[in-house]
């Protein structure tokens, strides 16, 4: 019997609810997944006569809950528009007349949402924008965009291609959660970070050149001083990912390996610091055509090293055109090249972080933690990690 199990039949139980589906179909889908539910949960004693009837009455009883799909969607994209307004009049200088006449959730990450607002009144906003707000029902990962506030003041002065960011609101009191005000940028994400996009050398080029932008923004004053930077900032990381890893007290030959890899080769994560997105791939990033409109999701930012976002899109670069054109586009473009050894250290690094992540999204999902039944797609995600894992150790000879 497995209660994680259960849990994650329940979000397919209300992902089945939502369907505009045929009435008998959706009936039969909840009856057995709830009975099946209830199977998994459901745990007496069945040893007599006596025991046996009561154990199938509470199941029926159990089951005919069960079978009830959970109508809304995750609480957390309800919007109280007119508390948003009244907050916009009130935060950003030169407004007062704002009001929102549309909120819509774009998409729903395990951290973060996007909501995309557009306004009628307004003086010094424009009148598309974008909201990303914290996740806090969902958010495993413990980031919120408070902390992203700085890092995107200071890349938005120097130039670096992000949306306008406007005015954050750190309470959680207007909306329900903490959440940025930015212009709304164009373009879309192409790819995911298992999924890269196919052939284009001209945008794996400009891209190059966004990674070059961000990795030479001065960050003499960076914004974050409880944040550890350079070489402190490795250090404090791998700590932080070892003991997450540990916590979740898992068998995993592939994690261990790789954790034993790179406590062995530490000395290679050091070097000169730059401004580090930490989470630089498409999927963070709104494209058009050949060109990056701008590079999203800040949550990982930090003073490290520019090896760090280098080695982090190699999957994409091999797909789009080779890490090799990738790699002399950012020279051209004026970025420093690190030396391959630390480019290995940190293609490796990276994955090891979204393996973790993965192995704490899918715990997450199996204690019943999230709330929409596209977060099944950790188990996959899961997977794919521990794939390209054990490729990097051949590929390494560890």
């Amino acid at each position: 019997m497995s209660i994680g199990t259960a849990n994650q039949l329940r979000l397919v139980r209300d992902a089945v609810g939502r369907l505009d589906a045929d009435i008998a179909a959706k009936d039969a889908i909840a009856m057995l997944l709830g009975d099946i539910i209830t199977q998994e949960a459901l745990v007496l004693p069945r040893g007599s006569v006596a025991d046996e009837m009561a154990y199938q009455r509470t199941f029926e009883q159990v089951a005919n809950s069960e079978r009830d799909s959970r109508k809304t969607m995750a609480t957390d994209d309800a919007l109280d528009r007119a508390a948003l307004a009244d907050f916009l009049n009130q935060a950003v200088s030169g407004e007062g007349d704002i009001v929102v006449r549309s909120a819509q959730t774009v998409s729903r990450g395990m951290s973060k949402k996007t909501v995309l607002v557009t306004l009628e009144g307004a003086r010094t906003l424009p009148v598309d924008l974008a909201l990303r707000v914290d996740r806090s029902a969902n958010n495993y990962l413990g980031t919120t965009v408070i902390d992203e506030w700085g890092p995107l003041r200071l890349l938005w002065d120097h130039g670096a291609r992000i949306p306008q960011p406007f005015v954050l609101e750190p309470s959680g009191t207007v909306i329900g959660d903490p959440f940025i005000v930015f212009a709304r940028a164009s373009g879309a994400p192409v790819g995911s970070i298992y999924v890269p996009p196919g052939p284009n050398k001209a945008l794996l080029a400009d891209t190059a050149g966004c990674m070059a932008r961000v990795h030479a923004v001065p960050v003499t004053d960076w914004p974050r001083a409880d944040q550890p930077q350079g070489d402190a900032f490795f250090d404090a990381q791998f700590a932080e990912y070892r003991a997450d890893w540990q916590a979740l007290e898992e068998s995993n030959a592939v994690m261990d390996a790789c954790f034993d890899w790179i406590d062995g080769h530490r000395a290679h994560a050091y070097g000169p610091t730059a401004l580090t997105h930490d989470d630089f791939n498409y999927n963070n990033m709104l494209v058009e055509g050949d060109r990056v409109a701008a590079v999203l999701d800040w949550e990982f930012a930090h003073v490290g090293t520019p090896a760090a976002d280098l080695a982090y899109l190699w999957y994409a670069a091999q797909s789009m055109g080779s890490f090799s054109d990738f790699l002399k586009a950012y020279a051209n473009a004026g970025g420093w090249l690190p030396p391959q050894e630390q480019l290995d250290f940190y293609l490796l690094w990276g994955q090891l972080r979204l393996g973790v992540m993965g192995h704490k999204a899918v715990r997450n999902l199996e204690e019943g933690h999230f709330d929409d039944v596209r977060f099944g797609m950790a188990r996959w995600h899961r997977r794919q990690a521990l794939f390209r894992l054990g490729d990097l150790l051949d590929r390494l000879g560890a």
